[in-house]
């Protein structure tokens, strides 16, 4: 699920590379710390909030990715196109 953050993170920041602006030795440092990325530019609150909550640091509370579905249809059923 934490991938699955990362992932969606990349695709609405343009494939930009996660946890700009950390060294790559000290990203883990960082997220041991709590530190979450923040909404790339343009990203809907209701999909960042799901990021968030993949990249809870305890697993247990990470929605899986029937929950995520879910969300996910939610949010298309009530966004225009």
């Amino acid at each position: 699920m934490w991938s699955f953050g990362i992932l969606l993170w990349e695709i609405y920041s343009f494939g930009r590379v996660p946890y700009p602006r950390i060294p790559l030795a000290d990203v883990v440092k960082h997220v041991e710390k709590g530190y979450k990325m923040e909404a790339p530019e343009g990203c809907p609150p209701e999909v960042y909030e799901i990021m968030r909550q993949a990249w809870d640091l305890n697993p247990e509370k990470r929605p899986n990715f029937h929950e995520v579905k879910t969300k996910l249809g939610i949010l298309k059923q009530q966004t225009p196109l």
